[in-house]
């Protein structure tokens, strides 16, 4: 009989300390809404984002300021990288995954040819080929 109390006991203990399996996907849902509400940040332009993420040092802040670089017209990959690197250090998974792609299709082989990266969540980086030619009024 105190075998079993005792394993009881154990067992209530351990349901204390350990956490439930995510069956349903709620916590992968909750990070893409999170993500998406980040690549999406409202009516804040850039450089508000950017400010931001200097002050308040939250993982999601890193993550817009990461998307602000990589969105611009010229995209700058370094910045883009750090603000990425800075949220993928505070365990922000959108961050992580997003860095991993940049870091794999930088290092994939590339030719001249124009070509795009898909980089996940619907996102991808194009590059190579000859510039775009612009027309000139006649």
């Amino acid at each position: 009989m105190r075998f079993f109390v005792a394993a009881v006991l154990l067992l209530a203990a351990l349901a204390k300390t350990s956490h439930a399996a995510d069956v349903g996907g709620w916590f992968a849902d909750q990070q893409k809404a999170a993500a998406q509400a980040a690549a999406n940040p409202g009516p804040s332009t850039c450089a508000q984002s950017i400010g931001q993420a200097a002050v308040d040092t939250t993982a999601i802040k890193a993550y817009q300021a990461a998307l602000c670089y990589l969105q611009a017209e010229s995209p700058d990959m370094v910045a883009a990288k750090a603000w990425l690197s800075r949220s993928a250090e505070l365990k922000y998974l959108p961050a992580e995954r997003l860095l991993r792609s940049l870091q794999a299709a930088e290092s994939a082989t590339h030719g001249g040819d124009s070509h795009c990266h898909s980089l996940g969540e619907g996102r991808q980086i194009c590059h190579g080929g000859a510039p775009p030619v612009t027309s000139t009024p006649k």
